[in-house]
C-alpha cells in the first residue's frame, strides 16, 4: 500500500507529505493488514503484535490523527518508562503540530487540571491510574488509548497496575479504543481475547535479522556465513574489533552497571584506533559534555568521558539523564561506535543499531540465584539489531564458553518462543494498594462489586474466576479496615478521609501504616530526629533497591547505631535479627539523605556513600515524595 492511499481512510493530505518527507512512501505488509482490517476506521479495539522495528508506531500516529482529525475526543498514549515518555512527546510534538500536545509523568498527587485543554496526553501507567484516582473530570472524553510495550503486563513490578489500569479504564469509560502494541507476543490471541480485540499479528521484519552464537574465535549463523575473529583477543573485544572492520555499530547487553562500565572501557582499547579524524572532533564535545554534567565531575563522570573519547560509552541507570541522552545522541549521530548496556535500554527506547550482543543471558533472581533470562527479554534485546534506512540486514550474537552451553542458547532463544503473558496480579502487596484505590474512587463499595472488579481482569480471564484470589482480597480488607483506611459493614466498604488521602497520594498503604505508627511514636516520645524519620522514610518499599553494603560500611554502621541508639524511632535491630542487613541499608540511605540536607557537596556525598549519580537523583526525587506523603498524612491526622 502507497502511503497516499491513506488520505482514502480519513488521514489529511498535510500529514501525508510529513510522513513523505520522513522517507516513508510504501507501508510495510502487517501496516497494510491493519489499516484494511479497520484500526483506523473501525471502532474496535486492536492489539497489534509485530517485531521491533515493523511499523507499530506509525499505524497507532495513523489511528491518532484519524481520531483528532475527526474530533472524537482526547487520545492518550501510555508508556511504562518516563525516558520513554519523553522520545515519544519529542516526536509527537513535531508531528502533531496543529494540536495540543502534552506530556505527565511526574507528581502523583495532582489532578494536572491543565491536561483538561489538551488533544494528545503522552502519559506513564502510574501517572494515568493517579489521574484517574484524583477524579479527573475529562477521562470520558477520550476517544483512544493507545498502549505502548502490552507486553509490560508480564512484568512482576510493573505488570499488576497496568492491569488494574486497563480494567478500569473499561469499565469507567467503555466507548474509549484500545489500541495495544507489542513486539511478537505468544499468547497475543488470549490477549486480544481479554480486550474484546481485533488480532493483528505478524512475523514481518524490515530488515531480516540473522542470530548467531560465538564460540570459540567464530560467529556462526544457521542461515548466512560466519565471521572468523582475532583469537588474541577476548569474545567481546573480538567482536567489537570486527564490526569495526565493517564499519558499523555494535550495542552490548551486560546484566550490572560495573560490567558495562568495564566492558566499554575494554572495548575502547580496541575501538578508539579505528576513530576518524572528524568522528574524534565530535567525541571530544560529547567528552566535554558529559563532564560538565554535574557541577562537579565525579568518578563516573570521568570514566563515561574517557569512553567516549574512545568512541564506546555505557549506559545505565546510574547516570543522570543529561549523561544518558548524549549517549544516544552520539550513537545515533555515529561518532560512539559502542553502547555497553544494561537491560533498562531495551525497554521501548529507539536506539537502533546494525548489531547487538548478548553477553550475559544469565541474571541473578533473589531467593533464585543465577538463571537464564526470559526468551521474551532476549527477544526485546534483539529487536534493536538492523536500521531499516542504513542496513540491509541486523546481526544478533550470544556469547558462548562451551559447545553444551551454545547449543542450549541455540534451543532457548534463537529457535525458542516467546514466553506467555500472564497476570502478575496475585501479590498481596499489590492487592492491597489497587483495592483501596478501586474504594476511594467508590468504583466499588461492596465485596460482591470488588470480586466482580477482580473478574474482569486478565487474572479473572486467565483463571475463570477470583476464587484464587479471594483469600489475599479479604486479607487486604481485614488490614485495611484494621488499620483505618476503610470502613466495612458487612459487605459494604467506604474508604475513611485517611484511606483516600493515602490512595490519592499514590503510597502502598503498607507504608502509610509505617509512616503513622512511626509519627504517633514520635509524638508519644516527644522525641524528633531528622536522622530517625529519614531512615524510616528509607525502609520504605517505594525507595527501593536498597544501597550496597561494604564489608566496612556494615562495621562502621552497626558501631554507629550502638552510639546513636536514641535517634532512631523504633528500636534498632541486632545483628542476630532478621532483616538486620536492610536495616543497615535503610540506616546507610538516611545517613546519605542528611548529608545531603546538610549540603555536603555532591562530590562528598557519590564517594563517601559508593553511590551513582543517577542512583542519588533517583532516591532523592522518591525521598521529596515520601517526606511530601508524610506532611499530609500528619495533616490529615491533625499532629
Amino acid at each position: 500500500m502507497e502511503i497516499n492511499e491513506l488520505e482514502k481512510f480519513g488521514i489529511p493530505q498535510e500529514f501525508i507529505s510529513l510522513f513523505k518527507r520522513e522517507n516513508i512512501s510504501d507501508l510495510y505488509p502487517p501496516q497494510a493488514d491493519a489499516i484494511k482490517n479497520g484500526v483506523l476506521s473501525s471502532e474496535r479495539n486492536f492489539v497489534l503484535s509485530f517485531p521491533t522495528a515493523s511499523g507499530k508506531t506509525l499505524l497507532a500516529s495513523l489511528a491518532a490523527l484519524n481520531s483528532l482529525s475527526k474530533k472524537r475526543g482526547k487520545v492518550v498514549y501510555m508508556v511504562p518508562l518516563v525516558a520513554l515518555a519523553s522520545e515519544k512527546y519529542a516526536y509527537y510534538k513535531n508531528l502533531l503540530s496543529g494540536f495540543k500536545v502534552s506530556i505527565t509523568a511526574g507528581d502523583l498527587d495532582s489532578s494536572e487540571p491543565w491536561l483538561e485543554s489538551c488533544d494528545f496526553i503522552i502519559a506513564t501507567t502510574e501517572k494515568l491510574d493517579s489521574l484517574i484516582r484524583h477524579g479527573i473530570s475529562w477521562l470520558k472524553q477520550i476517544s483512544l488509548i493507545i498502549i505502548d510495550e502490552i507486553h509490560m503486563l508480564n512484568d512482576y513490578k510493573r505488570g499488576p497496575t497496568l492491569e488494574v489500569l486497563i480494567t478500569q479504564l473499561r469499565r469507567l469509560s467503555p466507548s474509549t479504543r484500545i489500541l495495544a502494541l507489542s513486539a511478537t507476543i505468544n499468547n497475543a490471541r488470549e490477549l486480544s481475547s481479554w480486550l474484546d480485540a481485533e488480532l493483528v499479528t505478524s512475523d514481518f521484519r524490515p530488515v531480516k535479522l540473522y542470530e548467531g552464537i560465538s564460540l570459540d574465535a567464530t560467529i556462526q549463523f544457521e542461515d548466512k556465513e560466519g565471521y572468523i575473529l582475532k583469537d588474541e583477543l577476548d569474545p567481546e573485544s573480538a567482536i567489537a574489533e570486527q564490526t569495526m572492520r565493517i564499519k558499523k555499530q555494535v550495542l552490548f547487553f551486560v546484566s550490572s552497571r560495573r560490567n558495562a562500565e568495564a566492558l566499554s572501557e575494554r572495548l575502547g582499547k580496541v575501538i578508539s584506533k579505528f576513530i576518524n579524524p572528524e568522528d574524534k572532533k565530535s567525541l571530544a564535545k560529547l567528552e566535554e559534555e558529559a563532564l560538565s554534567a554535574l557541577e562537579t565531575p565525579t568518578h563516573q563522570c570521568r570514566r563515561l568521558a574517557k569512553c567516549i573519547r574512545e568512541g564506546t560509552a555505557f549506559h545505565h541507570a546510574g547516570l543522570v539523564a543529561k549523561q544518558k541522552r548524549l549517549v544516544e545522541e552520539g550513537f545515533r549521530s555515529g561518532p560512539i561506535k559502542a553502547i555497553v548496556a544494561t537491560p533498562t535500554l531495551a525497554l521501548g527506547v529507539n536506539l537502533p543499531c546494525f548489531r547487538v550482543v548478548i553477553r550475559d543471558i544469565k541474571r541473578y533472581y533473589p531467593g533464585l540465584g543465577s538463571e537464564y533470562i526470559p526468551t521474551m527479554e532476549y527477544k526485546q534485546f534483539v529487536g534493536r539489531a538492523g536500521r531499516p534506512q542504513f542496513d540491509k540486514f541486523g546481526e544478533s550474537i550470544l556469547i558462548a564458553k562451551t559447545e553444551r552451553e551454545a547449543r542450549i542458547l541455540t534451543e532457548r532463544y534463537i529457535k525458542g518462543q516467546s514466553e506467555d503473558i500472564d497476570s502478575k496480579l496475585a501479590q498481596e502487596s499489590v492487592l492491597r494498594m489497587h483495592i483501596l484505590s478501586l474504594i476511594s474512587s467508590d468504583l466499588c463499595g461492596s465485596t460482591d462489586e470488588l470480586l466482580d472488579f477482580f473478574n474482569l481482569t486478565l487474572f479473572g480471564f486467565q483463571y475463570g474466576d477470583t476464587g484464587l484470589l479471594k483469600e489475599k482480597i479479604y486479607l487486604s480488607l481485614e488490614k485495611l479496615n484494621k488499620w483505618g483506611f476503610i470502613c466495612q459493614e458487612k459487605t459494604f466498604l467506604k474508604a475513611t478521609a485517611l484511606g483516600k488521602k493515602i490512595s490519592r497520594l499514590y503510597l502502598d498503604p503498607r507504608t502509610a501504616y509505617d509512616f503513622i505508627v512511626a509519627l504517633n511514636t514520635i509524638q508519644d516520645k516527644n522525641n524528633f530526629s531528622n536522622l530517625g524519620l529519614l531512615q524510616i522514610i528509607s525502609s520504605a518499599e517505594e525507595i527501593s533497591p536498597p544501597l550496597r553494603l561494604s564489608e566496612e560500611e556494615e562495621w562502621k554502621i552497626g558501631e554507629f547505631i550502638s552510639r546513636e541508639r536514641e535517634q532512631f524511632v523504633n528500636s534498632p535491630l541486632s545483628r542476630w535479627d532478621d532483616g538486620f542487613e536492610e536495616f543497615l541499608s535503610s540506616v546507610k540511605l538516611a545517613l546519605m539523605f542528611e548529608s545531603w540536607t546538610q549540603e555536603e557537596s555532591e562530590e562528598f556525598i557519590l564517594d563517601n556513600f559508593r553511590v551513582t549519580p543517577g542512583e542519588l537523583y533517583s532516591k532523592r526525587e522518591i525521598l521529596d515524595w515520601l517526606v511530601y506523603s508524610i506532611m499530609e498524612l500528619a495533616e490529615v491526622l491533625k499532629m
